[in-house]
């Protein structure tokens, strides 16, 4: 980008070092991100009413004179709003093609239409999300909201110029329930980078468990092993019960693909805690696997063990996610995870296969417990208070930035946002004999089938999961439906353990950083995309004996790479007092 000097940007956490570390979550990867232009959108200037127009109804560009839906009248021109969402590439939850589909063309004609503003989505691959934004700012096509969970990210594309700031007095007016939803949740506080606001943000209700990703396993094989049918309780015990599963002909029980990306090889569960805090901060979090780690070293050992004992596929690491669902679906494999959705293609298709089969949840029972041998535990990644925070590109126009102010209030309005989560009654959902809504379970071929649970890379502006503001209803409305099982008291009994696990202190959020890391920006792609996948199967498939002293040979090669950067950067912003706090 001409011109453009890296900034570091401070952040006022002094909420956030109050109510503990907040972060964002997810499984996406964050790569630096290339420059582009970083022209920013002048203040949009007033229209001129036509004369017809009643007093009520102001033109769009003057939507501040009459707060909210009220003050909105169609643009005068037409106006392109493009607007981000997830291509997660998974065909068999939702609709295939992200862009263009009933929910974007309903979108369309109930907000678009009406307000002279032709929407368009942008699909962004949720693996991939950073080199996807990359390329689009290299051509000067970036969305006009761009949107992520994770909050580097954020720094990230500020200091490299692809945001603009926003004039949050207009965005009150235009927004106005938007904005009280976010004062509501107390979100107001993290809307600045340095000493400009450039984001707000969606709430996520629960954030302090993680509740809604779940894993299935294979209640049968257990029975059919002798076992107790309940999930083993510690690694040890799940060795004896792979070994069993082996010699009952199930070949390769944990499946098995390549690892890559951000989230990869998380090691929350192999942690030593109480966390110390420097450790913590820097090398706790998601997004550059912690090769050179204690932590990571247990979790490395422990898939070792798995490959070594014939467990997972030898050729894991020629193998795609499509693989392993395919291997579930086919009654291949003990244990699948995904967020759990009303409608879940894959639990459909699973019991297609397999209409004998018994599946049980894997429950946290909210008692810390540790494996003494693999240092493996129950301890989790919780989530946060914030879902998807929203900026503005730097090169959207001012009727762009105010179309999409006003696309982030409609959504917000109440019929809306049900209908987006919901969809149509009689198609999507019908209501029980209490009025409360409950999903079609299976949607597969409807031309008004939702997309990835539940339309959520739509609605995710206003809120990261549906909810009904009380945790029993919220989980019978994300509860599988159509299914031979019922998975509700599983599930609520789930969240109620990740909560007393978290109250324990045996899940930590990860550590914010109050500005973009120069370390991560530079070697942050290399590290997790192309260095630590290569390391990480020559630890996996090494033999045993041979583990300690590749792990160490291979670490040192890993900070040498750019982590030991990484890991410096992170503590001197810790010092400084520019992080929030391990609570």
């Amino acid at each position: 980008m001409k011109g453009l000097q890296k900034k570091t940007f401070s952040i006022a956490l002094a909420a956030a070092m109050a109510a503990g570390a907040l972060v964002g979550c997810g499984d996406d990867t964050a790569q630096p991100a290339t420059t582009g232009d970083n022209t920013q959108a002048e203040a949009p200037a007033a229209e001129t009413p036509a004369a017809e127009t009643p007093a009520a109804e102001t033109p769009a560009a003057e939507a501040e004179a009459v707060p909210g839906i009220d003050g909105w009248t169609p643009f005068e021109n037409e106006v392109t709003l493009r607007v981000a969402v997830y291509d997660r590439g998974d065909n068999g939850n939702g609709c295939s093609d992200v862009e263009n589909n009933y929910w974007t063309n309903w979108v369309q004609e109930n907000f678009g239409n009406k307000y002279n503003v032709k929407v368009e989505y942008v699909g962004i691959t949720r693996s991939d999300v950073m080199t996807d934004y990359a390329m689009l700012a290299s051509t000067n096509t970036l969305p006009t909201l761009c949107m992520e969970y994770d909050y580097d990210k954020l720094a990230t594309w500020a200091a490299d110029g692809y945001l603009q700031p926003i004039d949050l007095e207009q965005f009150k007016t235009v927004a106005p329930t938007y904005w009280k939803n976010m004062e509501d949740n107390g979100l107001t506080g993290y809307t600045k980078l340095g000493d400009e606001d450039y984001m707000v943000l969606g709430k996520r209700p629960y954030g302090n468990t993680n509740y809604t990703f779940v894993t299935w396993y294979r209640k049968d094989w257990l029975k059919e092993a002798g076992l107790p049918e309940t999930y083993p309780a510690s690694s040890t015990e799940l060795l004896e019960a792979y070994a069993k599963f082996v010699e009952n002909g199930h070949t390769y029980p944990l499946s098995g693909s390549k690892v890559a990306g951000a989230g990869a090889d998380q090691n929350y569960g192999f942690r030593d805690y109480p966390q110390d805090e420097t450790t913590w901060a820097t090398t706790g979090d998601y997004q550059i696997p912690a090769l050179s780690t204690e932590a990571q070293k247990r979790l490395l050992k422990w898939n070792n063990e798995l490959f070594n004992k014939g467990y997972i596929n030898p050729e894991y690491y020629l193998r795609s996610s499509e693989d392993v669902n395919a291997d579930f679906i086919n009654g291949k494999a003990f244990t699948w995870s995904g967020y759990v959705s009303s409608t879940m293609d894959v639990l459909n298709s699973f019991y297609e296969n397999n209409p004998d089969a018994e599946l049980g949840v894997v429950v946290c029972d909210g008692t810390f417990s540790q494996d003494p041998t693999w240092g493996s535990s129950n301890a989790f990644r919780p989530n946060n208070i914030f879902g998807a925070m929203v900026a503005f590109a730097n090169n959207a126009t001012p009727d762009e930035v105010k179309a999409g102010e006003m696309y982030l209030e409609w959504m917000a309005q109440d019929e809306n946002l049900f209908t987006m989560t919901w969809g149509l009654e009689g198609v999507n959902f019908n209501y029980d004999e209490n009025g409360n809504p409950v999903a079609v379970g299976d949607q597969a071929g409807l031309p008004e089938q939702q997309g990835h649970n539940n339309n959520v890379d739509y609605w995710m502006v206003v809120t990261a999961s549906k909810s009904f503001g009380d945790i029993e209803k919220d989980i019978a409305a994300i509860n599988p439906q159509g299914l031979p099982q019922d998975f509700y008291d599983d599930l609520l009994a789930n969240y109620k353990g990740q909560l007393a696990l978290y109250e324990s202190g045996y899940a930590n959020v990860d550590c914010l950083f109050g500005g973009a890391l120069e370390s991560v920006t530079e070697y942050g792609t290399a590290l997790k995309e192309e260095i630590y996948p290569e390391y990480r199967d020559q630890l996996v498939m090494c033999k045993p004996e041979e583990f300690d002293a590749l792990y160490e040979e291979l670490s040192q090669k890993y900070l040498d790479a750019g982590y030991q950067e990484v890991i410096d950067e992170r503590a001197q912003m810790l010092n400084d007092g520019k992080t929030t706090r391990l609570q």
